[in-house]
């Protein structure tokens, strides 16, 4: 019986990692995830969805507009006449009538360039909520790797921790039997207390990091898919520098952005210029009125129909047109230094970006053999303690070299995926693709 239930009990605990074990989440779940919880991405749309109203609210200035009116009165009406010897006559009937009215603008040159910007606004919040899209794989991405990259840490440290604590194990061993001085002991001793703290600072890291993946995805269980150890890395195509400067001349959603706000205020001045030009309107109306004991077809009957043109002019309105125009070619100025400094920002992050891709590149190789190397300078060091050649920080110190040219690593993979992403981002060509072209890196 106690047989069955020791069985009973390993099979148990040899199910539970399997139950915890949960469907690690990949990046294009993640991105799935956040597409539809994350709060920037649906703020953005609504703000998109706002911003097109205004184009039909525009064009409804130029548009014909129809108003219907009907109106119904009781009337008390008193009356005295100094030449009838009647003195005050008394009367009371009912007013009733309605009228139509037609007005379609002919020439209205603020509605006309009002028109034109609504079309541009509405292209700059197209534009906007593209660059919200692009933000957002920015964001996920990033978010994502910091906690890869946490994991790996604390899992460096953990790895650290181990084999401090079996150094300081054969330390303490080897000085009881007098084969090291008390001065290896304590060296050791120091390894390991800094390689405690610097776990609990790696687990608080991974807390973090996973806190700024969940607000994005609002998951409460997070469990990330690893990257594989070997990356399909290449350099940037086009491998030419000019030619993501053509890119991102051409494409960059911010400098769209920007060259639609020029418009937009180069619009608004002609507007508010527009302020000293007449309007004309074609108007029509047709009314109808009836006087009687209260019902159509008694007493006095009136019908009336007019056609013709309106024009409306201000002479004078106090400087206030001037004024706002003035306002608006300083906005319009505004607009031009602004998307200026952007086209030079967005050249430099580019640049900066093209050359982070190839020197992270250069860096992961560099690093892939660095691993190799402090890796044999380990193996090394622990076979000359053993026959007396190495001392005990000599391998304390390929140990720490070892985990810090693996931490390097997954920095400088982080970053070359980032890198990528950003100057993708610059050149307005990040997309969903790119996500699942990386996801295809993860071990799933």
């Amino acid at each position: 019986m106690k047989l069955l239930r020791k069985s009973l009990i390993y099979s148990f605990l040899l199910s539970v990692p399997a139950l915890c074990n949960a469907q690690p989440l990949d990046l294009t779940a993640a991105y799935k995830l956040a597409l539809e919880q994350d709060s920037g991405i649906h703020a953005a749309y609504n703000k998109l969805l706002s911003s097109k109203e205004v184009k039909p609210q525009a064009l409804a200035n130029l548009l014909p507009s129809i108003n219907a009116s009907a109106r119904t009165n009781d009337v008390r009406q008193e009356s005295e006449s100094s030449f009838s010897g009647t003195g005050k006559s008394t009367g009371q009937f009912r007013e009733e009538g309605f009228s139509v009215s037609l007005r379609q603008p002919l020439f209205n040159w603020a509605s006309f360039e009002r028109f034109k910007q609504a079309k541009t606004q509405v292209s700059n919040a197209e534009a906007e909520y593209k660059l919200a899209e692009q933000n957002l794989i920015l964001r996920l991405t990033e978010a994502y790797l910091n906690t890869l990259e946490a994991e790996v840490n604390l899992g460096l440290t953990n790895d650290d921790v181990n084999a401090f604590t079996r150094q300081l194990d054969q330390a303490t061993t080897r000085f009881d039997v007098g084969l090291i001085a008390i001065t290896d002991v304590h060296d050791a001793q120091a390894r390991y207390d800094l390689s405690v703290a610097t776990q609990i600072a790696a687990q608080d890291n991974l807390h973090s990091k996973k806190e700024a993946l969940r607000e994005i995805i609002q998951t409460n269980e997070i469990k990330i898919a690893p990257l594989a150890n070997e990356l399909p890395i290449s350099p940037p195509e086009p491998n030419n520098i000019a030619e993501w400067e053509t890119l991102a001349a051409q494409q960059n959603l911010s400098l769209e952005i920007a060259k639609n706000d020029v418009a937009i205020a180069k619009k608004e001045v002609n507007i508010n210029r527009a302020g000293h030009y007449p309007t004309v309107d074609i108007v029509a109306s047709h009314d109808y009125s009836e006087t009687g004991g209260g019902s159509f077809g008694t007493g006095f009957r009136n019908e009336s129909d007019k056609l013709g043109l309106e024009l409306n002019l201000s002479l004078f309105a106090g400087g206030k047109t001037q004024s706002l125009t003035r306002q608006a070619a300083f906005n319009h100025q505004q607009s031009l230094d602004v998307l200026q400094s952007k086209q030079r920002s967005t050249l430099r992050e580019t640049r900066d970006f093209f050359r982070g891709v190839t020197s992270n590149l250069l860096r992961i190789k560099a690093l892939e053999q660095a691993i190799i190397s402090n890796q044999s300078s380990l193996d090394a060091s622990e076979v000359g303690l053993e026959v007396g050649t190495r001392t005990i920080v000599d391998v304390l110190d390929a140990q720490s070299n070892l985990s810090r040219a693996k931490l390097e690593l997954i920095a400088a993979k982080k970053d070359y995926i980032l890198n990528v992403f950003n100057l993708k981002n610059a050149a307005g060509s990040l997309s969903i693709s790119d996500i699942e072209h990386i996801n295809q890196w993860l071990v799933h």
